[in-house]
């Protein structure tokens, strides 16, 4: 019996034992399984990053260099404007060529970027800034600009500072007639260097090219390009490997089209010396403006990504853990961002009109006693600041008026946009209404002692109108109506003032 029981010892000992090593071997193939699933995930993970950073540098190199083309474009508009508002000026002159005219000149050349200023006969003798007299009448520029077209001529390098202008060129009105040219010449040079440098850290290289690849402007860090004046942009590229589908043939195509596109260059084999050229339509005339860079300079700021390759193979379920609550918080983030982008106005930055009034509304059912006052208020004459200067110096104006508004009020006072030039301020907790009044007082001085640099040093006013809560409205609907009507009967005194609502002013408008 004791035999036969040591046997049966031995056996449960001998299973167990089984058990056990049948129990690691399957805790072993689950580790070695589950660690071939993190290298496979960790192989397609970076696959998949280095991919998505290969298309979001382009992307954002492409998104870069259009956002540019329409900046330069928007400076030569502003330009234009400068011209077009002193050519209307000219033209109410009976004498071209008069001192008052030329005075005007003068200051266009020094109060602008445009560094020569001229003015053209119909027959061509253009009178410029410095005293200088020539016939300019074989010039396209000239042509168009007879014809009555905003004009810009090809570009014209000096021989002196190596610097690439452009003349741009308006008509001069009078009587439904063209009496002449009022001209200025702008350096594309200076305009191409300031285009990227706040871009990857000023590293790469930018190229303003006509149709043909004529180089019309450069400029960047000559450690990474060689390309200067006299060099054919096809010809240069000729001898490079294109790589991801590019073609130097597509590029041609796109430059006569004027098409956006980006390739992917390479010396050779040296894969250190892959670029990025990017290129879109400048939309004027034929040039295109082009940027290279390095890729491990467009990439760089992605460098931080690779680390992950270690705290993903040290820790899978921390980086796991730690990138659920890293979504969370973006997502969070980003919710707050974008319910942020609905409530404000991209303009200004105050609130748009739909958030004014249910912020405004919000306060006055919460706390339906409190002492507020409603404030409503326009930019006096805005159409003739948007006529005469252009609508890219009216939003100048609301912009700087909406960050004077957010300075000059309190951080729990409410500020809005609920117009074209109309805004709104809800002043909480005031008690003293006549604080409230000089605030707005100071507002109004603050106004008239601001001059604005677009505008040649003219300033803007502003009419007010006023009401108080809760006696003279418990929501923004009664108030608006009643600050409205004070509104009124300020610009019915002649602007640049306030008025508070009183229930005569009501009576007074029936």
């Amino acid at each position: 019996m004791k035999v036969t029981k040591w046997k049966n010892v031995r056996c449960k000992k001998k299973a167990t034992r089984k058990k056990k090593k049948n129990e690691t071997t399957a805790y072993v193939k689950a580790v070695l399984i589950f660690i071939c699933a993190v290298g496979v995930s960790l192989v397609i993970f970076l696959l998949g990053v280095q991919s998505s950073i290969e298309k979001r540098s382009q992307k954002t190199i492409v998104t870069n260099v259009s956002r540019q083309s329409e900046h330069v474009k928007s400076i030569l508009d502003i330009h234009y404007g400068y011209l077009n508002g002193i050519a209307k000026e000219i033209g109410k002159s009976d004498d071209l060529l008069s001192d008052a005219n030329m005075e005007m000149l003068d200051a266009l050349a020094e109060k602008t970027a445009l560094e020569r200023t001229a003015l053209v006969e119909p027959d061509g003798t253009a009178h410029y800034d410095n005293g200088v007299t020539k016939n300019v009448s074989a010039r396209r520029y000239f042509k168009e600009a007879i014809r009555g077209k905003e004009t810009l001529s090809d570009p014209l390098e000096s021989s002196v500072d190596q610097e690439t202008r452009v003349v741009l060129g308006v008509p001069v009105w009078k009587d439904e007639e063209v009496i002449g040219i009022l001209c200025g010449s702008y350096n594309v040079t200076s305009l191409s260097r300031m285009l990227f440098n706040d871009f990857f850290e000023d590293v790469g290289y930018t190229l303003i090219t006509n149709g043909y690849g004529e180089i019309i402007a450069y400029d960047g860090d000559s450690t990474y390009h060689k390309i200067t004046y006299g060099d054919n942009f096809f010809g240069f590229y000729d001898n490079q490997t294109m790589l991801g589908g590019s073609s130097l043939g597509k590029v041609k195509k796109d430059f006569t089209t004027g098409t956006d596109g980006l390739m992917i260059m390479r010396n050779g084999n040296d894969r250190s010396s892959d670029r990025y050229l990017a290129y879109t339509s400048m939309g004027l005339n034929d040039w295109m403006i082009c940027y290279v860079i390095p890729v491990s300079k467009a990439q760089k700021s992605y460098d931080f990504i690779r680390w992950y390759e270690l705290i993903f193979t040290v820790g899978f379920v921390i980086m796991v853990c730690l990138l659920i609550l890293y979504i969370f918080h973006k997502t969070k983030a980003r919710n707050m961002q974008l319910l942020r982008a609905a409530e404000t106005d991209a303009l200004t930055n105050a609130y748009n009109k739909r958030s004014t009034e249910e912020k405004i509304n919000d306060v006055l059912q919460e706390h339906p006693q409190e002492p507020g006052t409603f404030v409503i208020m326009d930019v006096d004459c805005f159409k003739y600041v948007n006529d005469r200067y252009g609508h890219a110096v009216g939003d100048k104006v609301l912009q700087q008026f909406g960050q004077i508004l957010q300075a000059h009020f309190r951080e729990g006072d409410i500020i809005g946009r609920i117009g074209g030039d109309e805004f709104v301020v809800f002043m909480r907790k005031t008690e003293n209404k006549e604080g409230a009044v000089a605030r707005i007082e100071s507002l109004l001085r603050k106004m008239e002692n601001l001059p604005f640099a677009e505008m040649n040093g003219e300033n803007v006013t502003i009419s007010v109108g006023i009401s108080f809560a809760p006696e003279q409205g418990t929501g923004y609907l009664d108030l608006y109506k009643n600050a409205d009507i004070a509104l009124y009967k300020t610009k019915q005194s002649g602007r640049d003032g306030f008025n508070v609502y009183q229930e005569e002013t009501r009576e007074e408008q029936k």
